[in-house]
């Protein structure tokens, strides 16, 4: 971090301007402080951007669906003005080094498990990313920072503004930077054509090849940018050095054609057993993040800065566009902060998971959770003095910092709500449907979640906004009708009520509305929601014979339609098409089948559970739970 020069201002809306963390080809990043004393990123916009009405308007556009993504991996986007004359941007800091300087410049390329777990966090992040109609299109290493408890991605969503500032279809910017970093661009990036998520699946593979070998599969720009980018586009990509285990996963993502690259669902469920946590890298490497991370917390305003400034409008830096993103400064050896330490004492590796959390503090956080976190990391790393020693200084900071976690930001949805979640609901005499609600990031009295019910025969979808947050529960608007199945079907009640979520201590939300109650429970939140013992054809005999069904399940996402089926009999000219309602790995909801034409009657929702090889059971929403149980057998041509 390099210290305010005169050159840059002092305040930036609510925030006190602390150092420089960087700077790149849309503007400068700021570590600074609001005046509650969170530390937070601050991105200030180039004047030269900010003077162009449709870089700004599509920057407004980006910053607002940013503001939606949640989800673990991402560093959430929590203030902004984009009118300002100088616009700005501020995200949660995340106390980390870049993985360009992690590799870079410090530790070197890292081990194979360290690659798998990132791999597993940045697909992640990307889904979180894609969820609110994102792509990110700048993944590279700078774009990602790396903390003891796993990767985050920043700068998601926010190139696409740079967009309105290039010519025409051309991946030159009028002044002549390319929008995006060689060696990390998609072949449909360098040739201009139109970007979808498939890109950043290529920036990605990129990102694991650079992380696992030091270098760039399509080797340096020693030989100018143009060679470069050739090579991106018409050459395949030097994986020399990549661990055999994931040299396979790597190639797949850097396919040329986009339609040809497994999508960030697979990623996810190909990595699902390398999700970081613990020691995802190498001991030594976890000391110097520690280290970092204390030197960061401590970062304190000059003494005459603590009193309070008014806020002066900044005519902003006069600094130019720079047409690549500068070098990061070197990733720092960690300074001498501890003595050195006596020879270590025997302790149990055990003893890390005996500690129970203290008591919460004033916000209702776990008193003493980041004291075990470095209890762990002082085990691992075989430095218990030090370790200990740490995580007083940690404590010492933390109880001085204050820093608020996102759900203290007003109008925020608390991370422990955000995702897809799936229960049991009750409907009174009419009996039990299955609900699921699809939780995104969101300010009060917008539409932060997407309710689905499935009722017998009605799959029903509303759209809740955020009425309040807090510590203790999520409260939903009755929002609007989103869709219906079937289209205009009068089994949806109108979505009128509220509904509260209150977070429980063992993962699960606590739904209730209008007196009702039930539990939700994490669902399946991946693109590839079925689970492939599902995939293929299936007989469901019955009698009369005019009531047996074909099912065909496909692959897809909550809302889609994965199955189709034909009857046969007096049916057999029917053809039907069911949504997918939820998915675990060991059940599918499916709403009402439904077929084109009215001699084609509705049939009832459903609930597909395995029953044994080549076997399903069949639940119809229809029928009292736990009887008229049907099998579905695999079809055999």
């Amino acid at each position: 971090m390099q210290p305010i020069s005169v050159e840059d201002p002092s305040w930036t809306g609510p925030y006190r301007l602390l150092g420089r963390l960087g700077e790149g080809g849309m503007g400068r990043v700021y570590l600074a402080r609001s005046e509650g004393g969170r530390t937070v990123a601050v991105k200030l916009i180039l004047r030269e951007l900010a003077q162009d009405a449709e870089f700004r308007r599509r920057f407004a556009q980006e910053v607002a669906a940013a503001r939606r993504v949640g989800g673990r991996w991402t560093a959430p986007v929590l203030d902004a003005d984009t009118a300002a004359p100088v616009p700005w941007v501020a995200t949660g800091y995340i106390p980390g080094p870049s993985l360009s300087e992690v590799v870079g410049d410090g530790h070197g390329p890292l081990p194979e498990t360290s690659v798998r777990a990132l791999a597993s966090g940045l697909s992640q992040a990307l889904e979180a990313i894609h969820s609110v109609g994102l792509v990110h299109r700048d993944l590279k290493p700078s774009n990602v920072l790396v903390t003891v408890d796993g990767p985050r991605v920043i700068d998601f969503g926010i190139a696409r503004a740079l967009d309105a500032h290039s010519a025409a279809g051309d991946i030159r910017t009028r002044t002549g930077a390319v929008v995006g970093s060689p060696g990390f661009m998609s072949p449909e990036q360098v040739r201009g054509e139109s970007i979808t998520p498939a890109s950043d699946v290529f920036c990605l593979g990129a990102v694991l090849a650079y992380a696992a070998t030091g270098r760039t599969p399509f080797g340096g720009a020693d030989s100018g940018v143009h060679s470069l980018l050739y090579r991106i586009v018409q050459e395949e990509p030097d994986l020399t050095g990549v661990p055999q285990r994931l040299a396979g996963l790597v190639r797949a993502c850097l396919v040329k054609d986009p339609a040809g690259r497994p999508s960030v669902a697979e990623l996810i469920e190909a990595t699902r057993d390398a999700e970081p946590a613990g020691a995802w890298l190498p001991g030594a490497l976890l000391a110097q993040l520690g280290q970092r991370a204390a030197r960061l917390l401590d970062a304190e305003l000059p003494s005459s800065a603590h009193a309070p400034v008014p806020h002066q409008p900044h005519p902003g830096p006069p600094y130019a566009r720079t047409a690549f993103q500068t070098p990061p400064p070197a990733f720092p050896a960690p300074s001498p902060v501890f003595p050195t330490p006596p020879p270590p004492q025997p302790y149990p590796y055990g003893m890390a998971h005996s500690v129970p959390p203290g008591p919460p503090d004033a916000s209702g956080r776990p008193g003493n959770g980041g004291r075990v976190a470095l209890i762990v990391l002082g085990v691992v790393i075989g430095l218990p003095v030090v370790g200990v020693f740490l995580l007083f200084l940690i404590g010492l900071l933390t109880e001085k910092e204050k820093t608020p976690a996102l759900h203290e930001i007003e109008g925020a949805v608390p991370d422990a709500y955000l995702g897809a979640w799936e229960g049991v609901m009750k409907a009174g005499a009419s009996g039990e449907f299955q609900g699921r609600f699809d939780i995104v990031q969101g300010e009060k009295n917008q539409v932060v979640a997407t309710v689905t019910y499935t009722l017998p025969y009605a799959l029903c979808e509303d759209r809740a906004p955020l009425l309040s947050a807090d510590d203790t529960k999520v409260v939903l608007g009755g929002g609007t009708r989103a869709r219906s199945v079937p289209a205009g079907t009068r089994n949806c009640a109108p979505p009128s009520a509220r509904q509260t979520l209150k977070a429980q201590p063992d993962g699960s939300l606590l739904w209730e509305s209008m007196g009702a109650s039930t539990t939700l429970r994490p669902a399946e939140t991946s693109k590839a929601a079925v689970h492939p013992k599902f995939l293929g054809t299936w007989d469901l005999p019955a009698e009369p014979a005019a009531q047996s069904l074909r099912l065909t399940i496909k692959q897809g996402s909550t809302g889609e339609d994965v199955v189709t089926a034909t009857g046969a009999g007096s049916f057999k000219e029917c053809r039907w098409k069911g949504s997918l309602a939820g998915a675990h790995g060991d059940r599918l909801v499916l709403g009402p089948l439904t077929a084109g034409g009215n001699a084609c009657p509705v049939r009832s929702s459903m609930v597909i559970t395995p029953a044994g090889e080549g076997t399903l059971y069949v639940d119809r929403a229809d029928r009292p739970k736990g009887t008229g149980r049907e099998e579905l057998t695999r079809h055999t041509p």
